[in-house]
């Protein structure tokens, strides 16, 4: 297939796993839809720092319209009361996800730490699966996190699996600028 042959199927790509790099796998791609004059809907689950380099770099750019529907890191006790917090959060951005997803204004939609919310059960599934079946043939979605749910994998022309064999944490390096922020 010649790539500047329009698409006539939509694109689901899925990079999940407990390796590094998922994230920085769909930012890769999103850089390259934008290279391609593509409008662009970023919705970060889970995550609330606008510090970090990918925000600083993308959300500004012209065509990307990014949102945090986060509150940073969950309590270890799933029965916590601040997990209130973090489903309304979670439900606000899976509203917007479905907007964006079935929105015509997007070719290119990214639902970063999407697998982490659905496996903390900070949002359901059934009406994300229908907004990703629904939407435009041509649209490429690009979802992330740990823990995919089965429904996603099946949904996902693509999935990669992150699989991690070593990681500077484990040797006692923090999160430097750049490389996890």
């Amino acid at each position: 297939m010649d790539i500047n042959t329009p698409m006539k199927k939509r694109r689901i790509l899925l990079f999940t796993g407990n390796g590094k790099g998922k994230s920085t796998a769909a930012f890769g791609m999103l850089a390259r839809a934008l290279g391609h004059g593509m409008r662009a809907r970023v919705i970060q689950f889970v995550k609330s720092d606008d510090a970090v380099g990918e925000q600083k770099f993308f959300s500004h750019l012209q065509g990307v319209d990014w949102e945090q529907f986060g509150k940073g890191f969950l309590p270890r006790d799933p029965d916590s009361p601040v997990m209130e917090q973090h489903r309304i959060a979670a439900r606000k951005g899976l509203e917007a996800s479905i907007a964006a997803l079935l929105s015509p204004d997007y070719d290119f939609v990214l639902l970063d730490e999407l697998c982490f919310a659905l496996s903390h059960n900070l949002i359901p599934i059934e009406p994300l699966l229908e907004a990703l079946c629904s939407s435009a043939d041509s649209k490429i979605i690009v979802l992330t996190g740990r823990n995919a749910p089965a429904g996603l994998v099946a949904v996902a022309d693509t999935v990669t699996e992150m699989t991690m064999m070593k990681h500077g944490y484990e040797q006692g390096i923090q999160a430097m600028k750049g490389v996890e922020n």
